[in-house]
Parts: structure tokens; C-alpha cells; sequence
């Protein structure tokens, strides 16, 4: 099973008695009531232990009304590479390269990390090898996928392929023709199929905000260190200078950890001016003993722009400005700036 760590992986099996052809369409899902996830990293399988050259497109959401239309999809990885045969993973190269074969150059494309969204997000995958080399038999090279689980061929019934804690991969068709035919015709595909290979990912790509759904990652600056001996400190309910009457910023819901091990005091709105582009609301963790315990008094640096409210426990804190925050019992509050 998968660590508890931030990197991760899911290898799906190596079939023992698999087929193949050109390529595969298929994609991957979050888990109901997951995050946001990040793919670094991505492998496939092939039965040639040779020079082959490969080309992967990704998009996000489904694939079966795209067959075929490449221009809906975004080139993010091709190279010339080693296949490592049928019983071994072929990574896909992570780093941009230009080959050259005789009066001709070959610019290839490395991959770069792909975000899946949160809640039953969907990325979907075409892979395919190409025709420019061939097998030592003169055939063309494989990319090689598994029979349907089900064991039923020809429909369009997806079963889950493997999964773990985050993510999700699902069947999808083999692909008989380079380049892919437009025409989803049965002759040109083979369904049910389930890719074979590997995805890296990042469970926690935003952290220290988690349970977030959406992309790309809220803006959380990271906080400075409070000044020795503050300028200014602040009672529980001081007057602000400006508020925002009527805010119309997004607001999106996350979660922000620090380094306590409890989840601590709920921060259920902030408010800031018209002028600031961004409002979330974020639960945090602050260290204190118990849950909902009350943060009587902060320390803050004299900084003058953009005050903040924060409400905890029914109780307003104050905080001028972009510094740290300190709770004065035992504590510093990570994360809470937001600019």
C-alpha cells in the first residue's frame, strides 16, 4: 500500500499474457472527495528492447467524443527512447531534447508535471508509439495493454483498472492505427483495454492548504517573524480602517495545516478590502492544547497596509498588514496572511 507520504505512485500490473498495438485512450480520476493531485511522472509498457520513438497527448476531462481529433488535445511528452521490454516499466523522458538523424532533427517534448482536479476530476491519456522504427522482424513497435475485465470485448464498458487512496485508472481503447483514426469504427480499435504502466503523483500538491479541489494552488504567502518587541499590540475588537462593505471576491474552501498535530481553532471568514483580489476562507492549525481553544492577544509587525479581520471562537483578532502572527500563549499561526 502507498505511504503517507506527499510522492506517490500507482503501478498498475504487468499483464501476464497481454496484446497491443499502436496505442491506447483511457484516463485517470480522483477519488469522491479527494484533492487535487499533480502527475510528475509517467510509464509504459512495451515488448521491443530497441530504439522506438513515442508521442503523448493529455486533456482534462473525457476522451470518447475526441478520438481522433488530436487538435483537442495538447502534446505533453514525446522522445526517442530505449524500450525496456514486456517486463519492464519505459519512463517516459521528463527532459525537452532535439535528435538528430542525418540532415534531419527531431525536437521532442519532456514531460512536465499534469494536475488532476479534485472530487472525481478526470485527465484523459493518449499514448501511442510511432512508425518510425521498426521491430528486428520489421514489424511495427508496440505499446502494450491488458484484456478487458470484465472479459466481454467490443463494448464500451470501462472497469476500473487499478486504484489506490487518490487516483483512479479506468480502461479505454487500444488504438490499431498511427496516427489515430477519426473514425471510431471497431476495425480501427480495440474495447475494452486497460493501460499498463505507472503514474508518479503529488497527493498534496497545495499543501499547506488540503482538501482543496480546484487548480491552480490559492495563493499562501509564508509568514515572517514577528519583531522582538512589537510596535503595536492589539486588543480583541479595535476598529478597522476600511472595510469592505460588500466583498465580491471569489471565495474558495480549503483547509491550511501547520506543523501542529490537531486541528486547531476554526477561521471561518476573513474579510479585507475591495481592492484585494482574493477572500478564502481556511480552517488552520495554531498548536494550542485543545480544539477551539481562544487566542486572547497577537503580536503583530507595524505594517499599515491591508487590515484584516479574523474571527475565532466569537472572538475579533486583529492583524494590520502582511506580518506574522503570533499567539502569545505558546504559538506562531502559519499561513494566514493572504494578499
Amino acid at each position: 500500500p502507498p505511504t503517507r507520504g506527499s510522492y506517490q505512485s500507482l503501478d498498475i500490473r504487468i499483464d501476464p499474457r497481454p496484446t497491443g498495438s499502436f496505442g491506447i485512450v483511457f484516463n485517470v480520476r480522483t477519488v469522491r472527495g479527494g484533492n487535487s493531485i499533480l502527475l510528475t511522472g509517467l510509464s509504459f509498457v512495451t515488448n521491443h528492447e530497441g530504439k522506438m520513438e513515442y508521442e503523448i497527448y493529455s486533456k482534462l476531462g473525457r476522451w470518447d467524443s475526441f478520438v481522433g481529433r488530436t487538435s483537442f488535445w495538447t502534446l505533453v511528452a514525446s522522445g526517442e527512447t530505449i524500450g525496456n521490454g514486456a517486463k519492464k516499466y519505459t519512463p517516459v523522458l521528463e527532459e525537452d531534447n532535439a535528435v538528430k538523424d542525418g540532415f534531419q532533427t527531431y525536437n521532442y517534448v519532456g514531460f512536465r508535471p499534469l494536475h488532476v482536479l479534485g472530487d472525481g476530476g478526470r485527465r484523459s491519456f493518449y499514448i501511442t508509439s510511432t512508425k518510425r522504427f521498426k521491430t528486428d522482424t520489421g514489424g511495427d513497435i508496440p505499446i502494450l495493454f491488458s484484456a478487458p475485465k470484465s472479459g466481454t470485448d467490443g463494448t464500451r464498458e470501462y472497469d476500473i483498472v487499478d486504484s489506490n487512496e487518490e487516483l483512479e485508472v479506468y480502461e479505454g481503447d487500444g488504438v490499431l492505427d498511427y496516427p489515430w483514426p477519426r473514425q471510431n469504427f471497431i476495425s480501427f480499435f480495440r474495447r475494452p483495454r486497460g493501460f499498463i504502466g505507472s503514474f508518479d503523483y503529488e497527493r498534496h500538491p497545495c499543501y499547506p492548504v488540503i482538501n482543496f479541489t480546484g487548480w491552480p494552488c490559492p495563493y499562501v504567502p509564508k509568514t515572517r517573524q514577528p519583531t522582538p518587541n512589537p510596535s503595536r499590540r492589539l486588543t480583541s475588537a479595535p476598529v478597522t480602517k476600511n472595510p469592505a462593505k460588500n466583498p465580491t471576491n471569489d471565495v474558495q474552501n480549503a483547509q491550511i495545516e501547520t506543523d501542529s498535530p490537531e486541528l486547531g481553532s476554526p477561521v471561518p471568514e476573513v474579510e479585507m478590502n475591495d481592492n484585494d483580489p482574493v477572500v478564502q476562507t481556511a480552517q488552520i492549525e495554531t498548536g494550542s492544547p485543545e480544539l477551539g481553544s481562544p487566542v486572547p492577544e497577537i503580536e503583530t509587525n507595524d505594517i499599515d497596509n491591508a487590515p484584516l479581520i479574523v474571527e475565532v471562537e466569537d472572538e475579533n483578532i486583529r492583524n494590520v498588514g502582511s506580518g506574522s502572527w503570533k499567539v502569545v500563549n505558546r504559538s506562531y499561526v502559519y499561513g494566514l496572511t493572504i494578499l
